[in-house]
């Protein structure tokens, strides 16, 4: 049992289109405008996170500036003091070494004594004691972290050159402070958001200062850290948050420059600045959703009011298709009322005076062939039976045929009608809809001018609608019927059949054309004698001939055979229409017939139809 197809309306075919342009473009705008939110919110954090890395390392930079100028004030006062001058002098003047002062010296006098607990030791060396070559005009010298295992503190020396009256450099003042009293106070207060923090890093990737890892821990992403560490601020992303996760993460970085100037060769300092990507990106999303709700919502509106909107168009067109299918039909007496205030409307007013018109025309009509009648029955009584029967076929003739022309020439432009409003469905410009929207208009008024001239009869009845026909089928039901009417076991029939296509016509009608000449020649042999049937195909037509040993057709018979009433049977054995009948058929399907006969020895019909393929092929170039 073949499986029927699913057919979608044209509602719900206009309220997913409806649908659709609404979702692409929300779909389209939502994900642009997330890609272009998120691509703006990644430059604008990053520009932040750099700028919050600058002036995180410049804060450090102006305490590290601060206490180079206290040590330079404290190396003066040491050279002032006359113990340290004495002890230096002494020193110089024994044998080579360096001895260490190792006496906690803080004068009282220093004008920014470090915080309680900074300044983890002070003492003096001489001028070789910590740097082999002190040269005349001697530099501060900063090293970087690192750990005092006595005192389990990470640790920064500063060393300050101390200079004699002479301006000579005598010997260094060497201090040493806790890393985590320096920093953290400076690193720790600048948070944002639950996760957003800094924090200071050496060339190694070391932990100097953080809020949320140990100083002395490493970053262990060794391509992160060769990215952040240089001698230029900026901002990177990358795959690490240089917190042992691997996420997406947006580092801002930057030097110390001013302590980097007096580190020790290969040792730097630098600013990494951090938060978590989701706390980031948390707005934008909440953002997204929101105006996703709101897409929806809308959507869900457009899809109300499309639905309405097809609603109204589309029952007016299939209220005037059943009407269409009802005047095809023959029913005329069923009015319509369809008032939609539109060109739908016009054109079911169209429709309801073309039904009036046309019963009225079909009741004129019918009153010209009773008067026609009357006179045939008058004038020829011993055709009565005949005649009735050609009066009743010429009227069912008339009738179907302004039914048929109907269905026909209107039922086409209703199909572009409907093709038109599925076109609007799928179509986005507003420009393009209005343009079919006066194309339905005007295959509208085209269905008026069409009634119009059908009231009018100025068009000629259409034929109806062809089937593919297998003349092998036709030839044997028409064998059987006959046999069953006339024929018994003294007849034989000879089939001679090749393989043939269809051919485009009404199968019943084909059927009776082989039966009326099958039938004659049975009857022309006196039930005994032999009909030999043969199929062929010649230059696209399909050629059937009929032949018969019968008793033949007299030569001044030959040109009747095919006119009305013409018939060398008996009173009861036909009325002469049989082969005006089958000619009228063949030649409807713009076949040919034609005969040959001789007396006393048979007859033989050829018939030839245009194959449908030729025939569909004549169709498409007209």
């Amino acid at each position: 049992m073949p499986v029927e197809k699913h057919h979608f309306g044209l509602t719900t075919k206009l309220v997913i289109a409806i649908l659709t342009a609404g979702m692409i473009p929300l779909i389209a705008g939502l994900s642009a405008s997330y890609y272009r939110g998120s691509s703006e919110l990644q430059s604008v954090t990053g520009a932040n996170f750099q700028t919050l890395a600058e002036v995180s390392a410049s804060k450090v930079d102006a305490k590290i500036e601060r206490m180079i100028i206290d040590n330079h004030a404290a190396a003066g006062l040491a050279a002032a003091d006359s113990a340290v001058s004495k002890w230096l002098l002494g020193n110089r003047l024994q044998s080579k070494g360096s001895v260490e002062a190792k006496f906690d010296w803080r004068p009282a006098t220093e004008n920014s004594p470090a915080p309680e607990g900074m300044l983890h030791a002070s003492w003096i060396t001489g001028a070789d004691g910590t740097h082999t070559a002190i040269k005349e005009k001697a530099a501060i010298h900063i090293s970087g972290l690192h750990s005092d295992n006595a005192s389990e503190h990470y640790l920064l020396h500063i060393s300050t050159p101390i200079y004699n009256e002479k301006a000579s450099p005598i010997g260094w003042l060497n201090r040493q402070y806790d890393i985590k009293k320096l920093f953290d106070p400076l690193i720790y207060p600048i948070r944002f958001g639950d996760t957003g923090h800094v924090m200071l890093i050496d060339q190694l990737g070391a932990i100097v200062s953080c809020p949320m890892l140990e100083t002395g821990s490493h970053i262990e992403d060794n391509t992160l850290i060769k990215r952040v560490i240089n001698d230029r601020a900026g901002w990177i992303t990358a795959e690490s948050d240089g917190h042992g996760e691997s996420v997406f993460s947006i580092v801002g970085h930057a030097p110390l420059t001013g302590v980097n100037a007096f580190l020790q060769a290969g040792e730097s300092l630098h600013m990494f600045v951090w938060q978590d990507s989701s706390e980031i990106y948390a707005p934008t999303k909440s953002l997204l959703i929101g105006v996703a709700i709101a897409g929806l919502l809308s959507i869900g509106l457009l899809v109300a009011m499309g639905y309405f909107a097809s609603r109204r168009i589309v029952k007016p067109i299939q209220r005037l298709r059943q009407e269409a299918s009802l005047i095809a039909a023959g029913n005329l007496d069923q009015s319509l009322a369809i008032k939609t205030g539109d060109e739908i409307g016009e054109l079911a007013s169209e429709f309801e005076k073309m039904r009036l018109q046309l019963r009225q025309h079909i009741g004129s009509l019918e009153e010209k062939v009773e008067e026609r009648t009357q006179k045939l029955i008058e004038s020829q009584d011993e055709k009565e039976r005949v005649m009735g029967q050609l009066i009743q076929t010429e009227k069912m003739a008339a009738v179907g045929t302004l039914a048929s022309g109907i269905g026909h020439e209107i039922n086409n432009p209703l199909y572009v009608i409907a093709g038109l409003a599925e076109a609007i469905r799928d179509e986005k410009d507003l420009t393009t809809c209005n343009e079919y929207g006066r194309d339905i208009l005007k295959y509208g008024k085209e269905i008026s001018a069409i009634v119009k001239n059908l009231s009018g009869y100025t068009r000629p009845a259409s034929q109806d609608e062809l089937e593919k026909v297998d003349v092998h089928e036709r030839l044997e039901k028409a064998v059987s019927m006959v046999k069953l009417a006339l024929l018994d076991d003294r007849v034989e029939i000879i089939k001679n059949f090749s393989p043939t296509p269809d051919i485009s016509a009404q199968p019943e009608e084909v059927g009776q054309v082989f039966f009326n000449i099958i039938r004659n020649g049975a009857q022309a042999m006196d039930g005994v004698g032999v009909i030999e049937l043969s199929t062929s195909v010649e230059d696209d037509h399909v050629c059937i001939r009929i032949k018969d040993n019968g008793r033949g057709i007299k030569a001044e018979h030959l040109s009747k055979i095919f006119d009305p009433f013409f018939t060398t049977k008996g009173p009861d054995e036909g009325e002469g229409m049989g082969m005006y009948v089958v000619q009228n058929i063949i030649q409807k399907y713009n076949g040919t017939i034609s005969l040959e006969s001789e007396e006393g020895k048979g007859t033989e019909f050829t018939i030839q139809f245009p194959t449908a393929d030729a025939e569909d092929a004549d169709s498409d170039s007209s």
